[in-house]
């Protein structure tokens, strides 16, 4: 997700084609092209120009109610719900990609968790976080924790907090219990149980992007892949 204003515009996106199998958007404004997965303007007057990320997460209906009871959830349009596709994935699988991945242990189109955080990027198979819910890693500086609440759902935090790492492991479905202070945080990457409550300091989040492993490994070429 990006934000749409950039050097004092605010654009207007269209979906003009697909670029290596991606979306690829033309702005009304300038008739700049932008590649959707990376929010870099690819051709035209602004090429080179960079949208700023906006973070944004995979969440269940109830999780989300949950967690913002006042917010609002985009529907389908009324009278045209059965113009909606909702198994293409399976007919997109068959598809040839335009990335050789031959040389690396994951298939093209293998489900891929991706981040990208202290001058590193890393993917992380759908399958391994399905089977192993909460992961530790580093990458580069940055200590990490993914945490998946099952599907799609899934969070990355920076899990240093006033500059030291966080050892976390999970408490209960819910919540993740650090080592030292024996603190609970949430899937806000919040503390809501023990010491850290008194500070309120949340946990940075890092974006996290559901990507087959070719297209994934085309906008991140030095991209390595998590392994126990």
């Amino acid at each position: 997700m990006w934000a749409r204003a950039i050097q004092g515009k605010t654009l207007t996106f269209h979906l003009a084609g697909i670029h290596n199998q991606n979306f690829l958007m033309r702005d009304e404004e300038t008739g700049s092209f932008w590649q959707q997965v990376s929010g870099e303007c690819i051709a035209g007057p602004m090429k080179g120009a960079q949208l700023e990320r906006v973070h944004n997460d995979e969440l269940t209906v109830a999780r989300f109610q949950r967690e913002s009871p006042a917010g609002q959830v985009l529907l389908r349009e009324r009278g045209r719900v059965g113009s909606y596709e909702r198994d293409w994935e399976p007919g997109i699988d068959k598809l040839p990609t335009v990335v050789d991945t031959s040389d690396s242990p994951l298939p093209p189109r293998a489900l891929v968790a991706g981040i990208a955080v202290g001058g590193q990027a890393r993917a992380y198979e759908a399958s391994q976080l399905a089977a192993e819910r909460v992961i530790l890693d580093e990458l580069g500086d940055v200590p990490v924790v993914l945490w998946s609440g099952g599907g799609r759902m899934v969070r990355a935090f920076d899990r240093r907090i006033d500059g030291k790492a966080l050892l976390l492991a999970p408490a209960d479905p819910e919540h993740l219990r650090d080592a030292k202070t024996g603190s609970l945080w949430d899937f806000r990457g919040c503390p809501v149980e023990g010491p850290h409550v008194r500070s309120k300091d949340c946990m940075e989040t890092v974006p996290v992007l559901w990507d087959y492993w070719f297209d994934w490994r085309l906008y991140n070429p030095s991209t390595s892949i998590y392994s126990r």
